[in-house]
């Protein structure tokens, strides 16, 4: 996926401001307003054309959302290209919203352009929210970059309305294609100009804390591909240069044990043990997780969604313990826990709860048998909307609890599941009294597909937003970067030349260090992301503020007075430019915010 930016201005801003080439309509002349809502029924939602006075359009579209959703695409408009669009040709699409939530709130959508049928291939995915002002208008304008060709009818332009009941007015719905003849950055720089985030107020209260941080970790998985090296040039970097509270490996179980009674101990198998050895050595606790299993074990076509026989659920544990033993025969090495991955989804074994529960009411004594203090994390779902439903029934189960540790998920939704799915994350775990991890921290589970986008700012930009958005929601204390390796990789894997992205995780490390409390601040806008910490030890506060949109600066207030602090700024232009700064006397600080950016204030050493 290219990766989208986050605009949105409360007045028109029209071509001939911006002195933009005359572009080409990628859709149908006011399809919104012609072309029915997917899913109403699965909400309880109702949609209708109304008119409208004063605005740049004179109909649109209103949608009343009646309930809530898991997916956020259970109610949606969708509306095919009616041109093609050429990979790497740069759009621009433009949406007005207005609306409320019924709690209050402003509405929330979500604007995706992508391909109209499997694999779903991305341009972009953009979270869009009406004022706060119920009265007025919102325009977003979002620029991206095509991520493959599509001839009319293979993409689609989709509005995602299932964020909980709310009404939705939207107008002027419309993607214009530029092609080669702007650059991307042009369309950035000139829409962010018109939108100045201005002055917030931030407002902490450092007495009111929440959730004890575990710290910042990463995904050590190669073997899991392949790879007979434990470590490469990407891992090595991250070891050396980052400080990692956490691991999750991944356990080759397809090289380990190819066919049924014969175990491989050389390849991808004994890699993956010696990372795990690796982290051992380091002090590091380590989640061992499953992708792929062998054919003769996990039978069908080699894709996502195969189920486990039960009639192999001894086989496989037998496996899996075998594995976890002989690491700890060679290496001293014990994983804390072990999971499948995703196992809602089926990367590659998929369980329903019932058999999650049947399988681990078997391995638990199995793994106790063979004297390995490992456990089960909660699911490990393949993202966070997905997780209450899954991981209630086995925490309702009595029979496999004292087999459980963390509840686990994955927060590529990070950016685009609703509030109430993310926040259900944190009741569950005040309710079992149980930790919360993400063990895959990312924003884009297709970036992949997108062009080198590793080296990008949008990709920085959009891990902080991710980060700070699952700390705050769902009460996270661990987040393991998807990861340390070659693979969504924070360095150039040929050069180790550190990008954006390795830049703010360093940074965030600090904020979100082992043994910090997490505070929540009271904010004036609605536009600036901003999360903070206190601890460990007596006067150490940290915070990190994400601005989307136009430069601006934050008002901190509540703050220890005198405090001195470093102010570390991250933008597309630079990256870890610090100065000192103090706090007042009557505990405020104001910081600078450029363009898109992600600033971190630290309590200096």
């Amino acid at each position: 996926m290219i990766l989208p930016i986050i605009l949105s201005t409360l007045a028109t801003v029209g071509s001939g401001q911006t002195g933009l080439p005359e572009g080409k309509p990628v859709l149908p002349a006011e399809a919104h307003l012609t072309t029915p809502v997917g899913g109403l029924e699965r909400t309880r939602s109702q949609a209708s054309v109304v008119p409208v006075s004063g605005q740049p359009f004179s109909r649109v579209l209103r949608v009343t959302v009646g309930a809530e959703a898991d997916e956020t695409n259970a109610t949606q408009l969708t509306i095919p290209n009616e041109r093609p669009v050429a990979r790497g040709d740069v759009l621009m699409a433009e949406l007005w919203i207005r609306g409320t939530r019924r709690d209050g709130g402003p509405a929330k959508a979500e604007f995706l352009f992508e391909r109209s049928q499997s694999p779903w291939t991305k341009s972009v995915v953009q979270p869009v929210s009406a004022s706060a002002d119920s009265a007025k208008w919102r325009l977003w304008r979002i620029p991206f970059e095509a991520a493959e060709d599509y001839a009319p009818g293979e993409a689609m332009a989709s509005v995602r309305l299932a964020f909980g009941p709310q009404t939705v007015f939207l107008g002027g719905l419309g993607v214009t294609n530029y092609g080669k003849a702007v650059r991307l950055d042009r369309l950035m720089a000139e829409a962010v100009a018109a939108q100045p985030l201005g002055t917030v107020e931030v407002s902490f209260d450092l007495r009111s804390t929440r959730q004890t941080m575990l710290g910042l970790g990463g995904n050590f998985c190669q073997p899991r591909y392949g790879s007979s090296e434990p470590m490469d040039a990407v891992g090595r970097y991250c070891l050396q240069n980052l400080n990692v509270a956490h691991a999750r490996i991944g356990l080759p179980l397809d090289y380990w044990v190819p066919e049924k009674g014969r175990y491989a101990t050389e390849g991808p198998a004994i890699a993956a043990m010696a990372a795990m050895g690796e982290m051992s050595r380091r002090g590091v606790p380590m989640v061992v997780s499953v992708w792929e299993g062998p054919q003769w074990m996990l039978p069908g076509r080699r894709e996502s969604g195969r189920v486990l026989p039960r009639e192999n659920y001894a086989a496989c544990i037998e496996a899996i313990v075998r594995f976890l033993a002989e690491a700890k025969r060679r290496h001293g090495a014990e994983a804390e826990y072990f999971s499948f991955n995703e196992p809602d989804y089926g990367v590659n074994f998929r369980f329903s709860p019932r058999e999650m529960a049947d399988f681990i009411r078997m391995a638990g004594p199995k793994f106790r048998a063979a004297g390995l203090k490992t456990r089960f994390v909660v699911a490990d779902t393949a993202n966070g909307a997905n997780l209450y439903n899954y991981a209630r029934p086995l925490l309702q189960d009595a029979s496999i609890a004292p087999f459980l540790g963390p509840i686990a998920f994955h927060c590529w939704d990070a950016l685009g599941a609703t509030d109430e799915a993310y926040s259900r994350i944190a009741e569950l775990g005040r309710q079992y009294r149980k930790p919360v991890w993400c063990l895959e921290a990312g924003h884009d589970a297709q970036l992949w597909q997108a062009r080198d986008p590793w080296g990008t700012w949008e990709n920085a930009l959009r891990t902080a937003l991710a980060y700070e958005r699952t700390i705050r929601l769902t009460g996270a204390e661990l987040m393991d970067y998807w990861t340390y390796q070659d693979n969504y990789p924070l360095v150039d894997g040929k050069t180790s030349r550190p990008y954006p992205v390795f830049h703010v995780v360093r940074s965030m490390e600090r904020v979100f260090a082992k043994g910090s409390r997490v505070v929540l601040p009271r904010l004036t806008s609605d536009e600036l992301r901003a999360i903070g910490t206190v601890g460990p030890g007596a006067g150490r506060f940290a915070a990190m503020f994400v601005n989307p949109i136009g430069p601006g600066k934050a008002v901190l207030k509540g703050l220890p007075a005198g405090a001195r602090v470093t102010i570390e700024a991250h933008t597309a232009e630079e990256q870890n430019a610090r100065r000192a700064a103090a706090v007042a006397k009557d505990g405020t600080l104001e910081v600078p915010l450029g363009s898109r950016s992600v600033v971190f204030v630290l309590t200096a050493r």
